[in-house]
């Protein structure tokens, strides 16, 4: 059973004159991007869901005048300000922290740049309050992009095919519009940031809680409309304008779904000390491969990419 530690994490002054704390807290990580944040609080205001619920969001550290906007738009929503190192996971957990110690019953992740259609929030909380367990909104993009549910493959994690997720043959989930139960949450325990402070956070949060037997499962009849993910995350190391060094660095950083330390330790964690590291080393064994292809014949590898719609086969 995992420990949740509730660190006596305040909200910031700017709360105005609501002090209403509910038994729904939705928590919405943010970083610079004041527009996108500011449009989905108005995506979930005009639905009525802040009439329910009470918004969290956490703000790592800002510089282009967020927190403050929110102040003035949205002075019932709640903020907690970083200091630019908690990355997702790290907000995501110090959110939690604060809703379990604010009576909260269940907790919503809803990233900033995601926006539920109408009724999914409410079809989330009646699902979740009715389960006791989790649920989330599948997300697509424009681009066509999808996330929700993930199965454990041999060599990584892929995203589920719709027989799948329809038939509950789902070992995780992308965090991007997801409610869990206080239950749960004090079962498992928080997130670890420690371990995963941005990508693979939420993955491993979902199969922690299959590992403690909770059955996942997508809410039905609702799919969410997400923003694409960075191209440089994104786009295809074989038709990629990046240098194929350039690439490689990126892996240094957390942002990165391969940040070194952070996918070694998925790996070790979720394969097991003997398997783990052939599953760390493959991406990797990936790029050094196609590093001699694009060196050595770049118009094939320009095929290759393009056979495959010029996408990272994650």
């Amino acid at each position: 059973m995992g420990t949740v530690h509730q660190q006596p994490t305040t909200a910031t002054p700017g709360d105005g004159d609501h002090p209403i704390v509910r038994s729904d807290i939705i928590l919405i990580p943010a970083y610079n991007r004041k527009v996108i944040t500011l449009g989905t609080l108005g995506i979930i205001e005009k639905q009525g869901v802040l009439s329910w619920a009470t918004a969290l969001v956490i703000d790592d550290g800002s510089s282009d005048g967020t927190s403050d906007a929110i102040r003035i738009s949205y002075p019932s929503v709640k903020l907690l300000i970083g200091d630019g190192n908690w990355w997702w996971c790290g907000a995501i957990r110090r959110g939690m922290e604060w809703a379990l110690a604010h009576g909260a019953e269940r907790i919503y992740w809803l990233n900033d740049d995601c926006h539920p259609p109408p009724g999914a929030l409410e079809g989330l909380r009646d699902m979740v309050r009715g389960s006791e367990g989790v649920g989330w909104v599948d997300a697509m993009t424009q681009g066509g992009w999808s996330y929700g549910g993930h199965r454990k493959g041999i060599w990584r994690m892929r995203r589920c095919t719709e027989l799948e997720e329809r038939a509950g043959l789902i070992d995780t989930f992308s965090g991007n519009c997801v409610c869990i139960t206080r239950k749960w949450i004090e079962r498992v325990g928080l997130p670890h940031d420690h371990l995963f402070p941005h990508g693979l956070g939420d993955l491993d949060y979902g199969l922690r809680l299959s590992a403690a037997g909770l059955t996942l499962r997508p809410l039905p009849g609702f799919v969410a409309l997400n923003a694409d993910p960075a191209q440089s995350s994104s786009e295809s190391w074989l038709a990629s304008p990046q240098p194929m060094a350039a690439i490689w660095r990126n892996f240094y950083s957390p942002r990165s779904f391969l940040y070194f330390p952070a996918w070694r330790r998925f790996a070790l964690r979720h394969w097991g000390p003997v398997w783990g590291w052939c599953v760390f080393v493959a991406p990797y064994a990936r790029w050094v491969c196609i590093a001699v292809i694009r060196n050595a014949a770049p118009g094939i590898a320009r095929s290759i990419a393009k056979s495959r719609g010029g996408r990272h086969p994650r």
